[in-house]
């Protein structure tokens, strides 16, 4: 059998295999090789939180875009070029550009240890696949000010309930309000996307809530995976990924 060369897909799947097992994604989720094909092979690497139509457009042709959130999440019935996520689908096959994903396992491997340790400073903490647990030595309104300065925000939207601790505190990348249900002795909750409901039940069972918002939490996927590559002798190019919500 002919050795794998480092600029083959399979290769390089294996590769990102070993630093986040694909087998630990969610039964919904998508990860792995979402275009192109396992005998492929690459020119360069870039990587980036999402797919998009600017950054196909920046890209070279005959790449490899290795995103955080996939571009397909179900299944297609039609490829309309004037249609998202088809449009974008097209525009990667014509320049042929392969698109890997590394979504919830990265979650569960990477993204939340490196948020707390590396964003917030936070050295001693927990980890059990997506949630991060940490205690915190002083009041709800300083914390709130670290996550302000960390993350650059000018605003932050919160809950906060007549709960006098901020001492346990549990942090889930992304959105993670689907989980408030399944928290237990948590005095706060560090997330984005959190819902109106998702909201009032944290209120019910006395969780202050930290909505930092999707984007602000995972945008340092570049950041964290280009780093690991770079250990492994490839060279990645990050690209910057907008948030596609802005605030007046």
């Amino acid at each position: 059998m002919p050795k794998k060369q480092k600029n083959n897909i399979s290769h390089l799947l294996d590769i990102l295999d070993s630093l986040s097992p694909f087998s630990l994604q969610e039964s919904w989720d998508n990860s792995g090789l979402i275009l192109g094909s396992k005998d492929g092979n690459f020119k360069q690497i870039y990587v980036a939180l999402e797919v998009t139509q600017e950054l196909l457009e920046q890209i070279k042709a005959d790449s490899l875009l290795i995103t955080h959130h996939p571009l397909i999440f179900s299944p297609l019935k039609q490829l309309i070029s004037e249609s998202y996520p088809s449009s974008l689908l097209c525009l990667a096959i014509q320049k042929n550009i392969q698109l890997i994903a590394m979504h919830t396992n990265f979650d569960k491997t990477h993204f939340g240890k490196y948020i707390t340790k590396e964003i917030l400073g936070i050295k001693n903490f927990s980890q059990e696949e997506f949630l991060v647990q940490f205690q915190w030595d002083s009041d709800f309104h300083s914390l709130c000010a670290l996550i302000k300065e960390k993350f650059k925000l000018q605003t932050l939207k919160i809950t906060q309930t007549t709960n006098p601790q901020c001492k346990n505190i549990a942090l889930i990348t992304g959105s993670g309000g689907s989980f408030i249900s399944k928290l237990n002795h948590i005095d706060c909750f560090i997330t984005g996307d959190i819902k109106y409901h998702e909201a009032m039940e944290g209120m019910q069972k006395n969780i202050h809530l930290i909505d930092c918002g999707h984007y602000e939490l995972e945008r340092y996927f570049g950041e964290i995976l280009s780093s690991l590559l770079t250990n492994l002798g490839y060279k990645a190019i990050i690209l910057d990924s907008k948030n596609p919500f802005s605030y007046i």
